[in-house]
């Protein structure tokens, strides 16, 4: 098993290197003179001349050929210094680990949420499939998948903020800034998480040691939780980790439009006043969160399932 994990996190450093690679190209070979492009956002749209660009640009080494800048580049990431934000003029490093601290957080909670809401939910449906409840989880599942993130953040920061003057509208600092971002998140998540563990209790309920332990005379709650609900928590932790991932997408909007202070809007802040190290440092720490999630469920679903181990 370790061999195999050993394995795997080699495939996961060469693709964590070629996403390197093509976001340090791209931000380079966008329309523009690289150099003036960055002089030009420093400058508060005051124009340039050609000898200020020209030396910007060979103070900062955009003279050399993109091999060389991006081996410096990766050279400089792999000791931990990122550089410094071209606006701010601080650290990007210590920018960025406060930032992932505070998405980290919206995420688990928002993981943790749907999880608490989903399994059971899904649980209640299989064992009254076909019922009012049933139907209701279906057309409630559509619905969420239908609505786009923003407008649902809109319309609870209207209800919850505006209307009911319940909850902060946006911001960081306490719990209750949290919860409309966690909420946006984590409905999303519930509906198709709900239904998944719906169809694959179903689906195992057809199967022989179903209708033996049936057969044995033990409950229709006992062969739900004690049979069933083990043997598909498999299939059940690799949607997660899915939607774990899925759930670092939404964030880009969800914290912008709640001004919630993670990766996301740091992403969009960075990409709105062409901040170059912060761009590449965002790319890369979002590269990295879907690769070590992965990593982490494989390893996860190991555990549970030991038929799965040389699969990994």
């Amino acid at each position: 098993m370790l061999r195999q994990l050993s394995h795997r996190l080699v495939q996961s450093l060469i693709l964590l290197l070629l996403v390197s690679i093509a976001g340090f190209a791209l931000l380079r070979l966008l329309p523009g003179d690289f150099a003036e492009v960055l002089l030009l956002s420093q400058m508060d749209g005051t124009l340039p001349d050609q000898s200020a660009v020209q030396k910007f640009a060979a103070e900062n080494g955009f003279n050399d050929p993109l091999p060389v800048q991006y081996l410096r580049w990766l050279g400089d990431t792999l000791t931990g210094d990122l550089g410094r934000s071209f606006v701010t003029g601080e650290e990007v490093s210590a920018d960025i680990l406060l930032r992932i601290e505070r998405s980290l957080t919206l995420a688990l909670l928002s993981i943790g949420l749907a999880l608490v809401l989903a399994v059971p939910l899904g649980c209640f449906c299989a064992y009254h499939a076909g019922g009012i409840c049933d139907r209701l989880l279906a057309a409630a599942s559509v619905v969420g998948l239908s609505i786009p993130n923003f407008w649902y953040a809109l319309l609870l920061a209207l209800f919850f903020s505006l209307f009911l003057g319940w909850l902060p509208s946006s911001g960081h600092g306490t719990l209750a800034h949290a919860v409309m971002p966690t909420l946006v998140i984590a409905t999303t998540m519930t509906g198709v998480i709900a239904r998944f563990v719906r169809a694959r209790l179903l689906d195992e309920f057809h199967h022989p040691y179903i209708r033996t332990a049936r057969a044995k005379g033990l409950s229709q709650t006992r062969v739900l939780l004690g049979h069933a609900l083990p043997n598909i928590l498999p299939p059940v932790l690799t949607l997660t980790g899915l939607q774990f991932a899925r759930a670092f997408d939404g964030m880009i909007i969800i914290e912008t439009i709640f001004a919630w202070p993670g990766i996301g809007s740091l992403l969009v802040d960075s990409l709105l006043n062409r901040d170059y190290p912060l761009i590449q440092t965002c790319f890369l720490v979002i590269a990295c969160g879907y690769i070590v999630i992965n990593l982490l469920v494989d390893y996860l679903v190991a555990l549970v399932d030991p038929r799965v181990q040389e699969a990994i």
